[in-house]
């Protein structure tokens, strides 16, 4: 797929539609103090999905330092809405050659250094991957060679949420609260439709773009594995008509696919079916409120806290109030189902026992 060529081609679309030319965009740079910057077009325009109301998104790159604490400068022009910000190439530069070794680490310590990206540089996390897919004013998509690192620690991200929501669902019909495992079956299926996509090289965080994308991505663009996406694609369309144990079914079906995909077996046992379903899941901190059924909460310790399952196939047999107790757990903050670890408590054989 030629991510240049594609995202070049929305861009001028879009400011054609929107009467719009690469001279204006330059124009307004200049007019904000950035006429020796790099100007790029981002966002929803060069990935051909911005509607009517869509902002337009502008990067510029500058050769002298800007301050951590510079904001977005909104600007009404041309009857558009603008969106103009600015960071450093040294910050730029910096962010990529970062991602590009973060991309190589196992997956634990992948999603935890992305968890923890915005701590420790310039260029969040937001606009890291809206520069990666940026058009230049002047044509072309600078810094579209990075798209293979971005899109593997992406993906692993998206999977990260695919899985925490597909344990949770699994934990609210043992609670037996079918409304809430219905709406952790959505957001698992989102995910896993987000991993895809990003695994194809079109990835974007805002959840809101999921479906828009998976739809065009299956009609215009040949990054989908048609057999896994025809899959996702009908368990999308009976999540509301077919039994909950059977949409889990499937969906420990596509955690088996993505896993392969994602070569998650070299690094991690975690995802095998046969294997421990939550060795990175941790009790955050020292303790967290407990939200319960009678409305009032509670501090609880980790004395407090109920034995985690450490195989898939605990999950279905797990009582009701056991349940019940392991999910107010993960709403109230005080247990984890992230598979991301933090580099001091990584081990070689990457074991690890929950709380």
């Amino acid at each position: 797929m030629d991510y240049s060529a594609f995202v070049t081609a929305n861009a001028r679309a879009f400011l054609q539609a929107r009467g719009i030319g690469f001279e204006e965009l330059s124009q307004l740079a200049c007019q904000q103090g950035f006429e020796n910057a790099q100007v790029l077009l981002t966002s929803s325009p060069v990935h051909g999905i911005a509607t009517v109301t869509s902002d337009i998104d502008l990067i510029c790159i500058c050769d002298h330092g800007v301050s951590a604490a510079q904001m977005a400068t909104q600007i009404h022009g041309h009857g558009q809405h603008f969106e103009l910000l600015p960071f450093a190439a040294a910050d730029t530069e910096r962010a990529f050659a970062d991602l590009a070794q973060l991309a190589e680490h196992p997956l634990p310590l992948r999603l935890a250094g992305y968890h923890g990206w915005d701590a420790q540089h310039a260029v969040r996390r937001k606009y890291l991957e809206r520069l990666v897919y940026a058009v230049d004013i002047r044509g072309g998509a600078p810094l579209i060679s990075h798209l293979p690192a971005a899109a593997k620690v992406v993906a692993t991200t998206d999977y990260d949420g695919f899985h925490q929501s597909h344990v949770c669902a699994w934990l609210a019909l043992r609670a037996e609260e079918p409304g809430a495992c219905h709406g952790y079956l959505i957001n698992a299926c989102l995910a896993a439709m987000s991993t895809l996509l990003s695994l194809g090289g079109w990835f974007l965080s805002n959840k809101k773009w999921i479906l828009r994308r998976w739809n065009l991505a299956q009609e215009r663009l040949p990054i989908l594995e048609p057999q896994l996406a025809s899959h996702l694609t009908r368990l999308s369309a009976t999540l509301h008509t077919q039994p909950a144990t059977e949409s889990l079914a499937q969906l420990q079906e596509v955690n088996e696919a993505l896993s392969v995909r994602l070569d998650t077996r070299a690094t991690t046992a975690a995802l095998d079916s046969q294997s421990l379903v939550l060795p990175r899941s941790t009790l955050m901190g020292a303790a967290g409120y407990l939200h319960g059924a009678d409305g009032f909460s509670h501090l609880a310790a980790f004395g407090d806290a109920w034995t985690v399952p450490r195989r898939w196939a605990e999950l279905p047999l797990l009582e009701q109030d056991h349940a019940r107790h392991l999910l107010r757990s993960v709403r109230s903050g005080a247990l984890g189902f992230s598979l991301a670890v933090e580099p001091a408590a990584a081990q070689p054989d990457l074991q690890h026992a929950a709380h």
